[in-house]
């Protein structure tokens, strides 16, 4: 790895470093139908774009990820495209499938990998089926930086930017329970909508590390599937209604994504009842369960960095020849409670917002990116 030039640093806008600490702070989908493919160019920017010697549109890169309809990979996707936005050189084409369909998937893939020859940002949860059209285009010179979950092992992908999953769960676990009595004896109940999605599992993991470290009189409930058949908000909701008039004394409920933050939310005002409840994401209605008080946290794995930082180091490649870092990149999480819930929700409110939130947290990761990667 080689580190930023100093012309580079410049050219990624690091502020002040009591600024980068301001926007660390706060470091916390509109959905289709249909299967899509946009394009995004510089339009839109809340900042001047910086100065290039570089044709307006030559910088042809892409971003494949799993589905339209999911939050999160929504973000991931606002923030690839506030790169284009900012940079009149990059012409950024996307893709996805309208349900999560490796099938579905892969031939947006390569089509896109077909016509963005200077790099692709590629988030899939299958990662297998995607082993020889990836190897293909990293073997055509056509660099691939995976994120969010692994890519296809030995495929030529040499960056992974993604979070500590694991370390999310603890985030959430010891956010949630603080204020439980270490000596305290009952039910903790963790669920989870991604019984086969290891990201998720990951997160459930480290909750399941705190609660048996630091609540030894604590039974552990699951993790039990509340994904449903189809994984519909409806179907999330009706399991985990079964699951807490089963365990309606429970401690706790934890889970490790956005709608089932929401489902215990609603469980509660339907039922007139008070939980203990955490969830992960920034779902629009996970963090108004928040504001309400009737979820204690969130974790925000932050995936607007993801798609931002990403698209950011295929552009310096193809317009500078910064050589792409090898590694595990680890973007960090953020708990969103009480305390910063307002200050979260405004960040949220809208693309503008978190470009000029974010943006700064995803120059500074950049220009230190040593101390991201393992």
């Amino acid at each position: 790895m080689k580190s930023i030039p100093t012309s580079l640093r410049g050219r990624i806008g690091v502020l002040a470093a009591t600024t980068a600490v301001a926007a660390a702070a706060l470091a916390g989908c509109s959905s289709s139908a249909s299967e899509t493919t946009t394009s995004a160019d510089a339009t839109g920017a809340t900042e001047p774009a910086a100065e290039s010697t570089l044709e307006p549109g030559s910088i042809k890169l892409g971003i494949a990820y799993w589905d339209t309809i999911t939050y999160a990979f929504q973000l991931m996707l606002k923030g690839s495209e506030a790169v284009a936005a900012n940079d009149p050189a990059i012409a950024l084409e996307s893709t996805a499938p309208d349900s999560g369909d490796p099938s579905k998937l892969l031939p947006l893939f390569q089509a896109v990998a077909q016509t963005q020859t200077d790099g692709v940002v590629l988030q899939t949860l299958a990662a297998d089926p995607f082993y020889r059209p990836v190897l293909d285009t990293t073997g055509s010179g056509t660099p691939v930086i995976a994120i969010d979950a692994p890519p296809p092992a030995d495929a030529g992908v040499d960056l992974f930017i993604t979070n500590d999953n694991t370390e999310l769960g603890r985030m959430l676990a010891r956010e949630v329970l603080k204020d439980l009595d270490p000596d305290a004896s009952g039910e903790i109940v963790i669920g989870t909508n991604g019984p086969a999605v290891p990201p998720l599992m990951a997160r459930v993991d480290g909750m399941i590390e705190v609660v048996e470290q630091e609540f030894p009189n604590v039974t552990i409930v699951g993790p039990i599937s509340t994904y449903g058949t189809s994984g519909s908000p409806q179907e999330n909701y009706d399991a985990w209604d079964g699951i807490w008039r089963q365990h309606s004394d429970a401690l706790a409920y934890m889970a490790p994504g956005a709608q089932d933050a929401v489902s215990l939310g609603l469980i509660q005002t339907r039922n007139g009842v008070e939980l203990l409840a955490g969830g992960m994401d920034l779902e629009p209605g996970s963090l108004d369960e928040v504001k309400t008080g009737r979820i204690a946290a969130l974790v925000s794995p932050e995936h607007w960095l993801k798609g931002y930082i990403a698209t950011k180091i295929l552009a310096m490649h193809a317009e500078d020849g910064f050589e792409i870092p090898v590694g595990t990149w680890d973007t960090g999480g953020l708990v969103v409670n009480a305390d910063n819930i307002d200050e979260v929700l405004a960040r949220q409110a809208s693309d503008d917002a978190m470009r000029e939130a974010l943006t700064p947290v995803g120059d500074e990761q950049i220009a230190n990116f040593q101390d991201y990667i393992n």
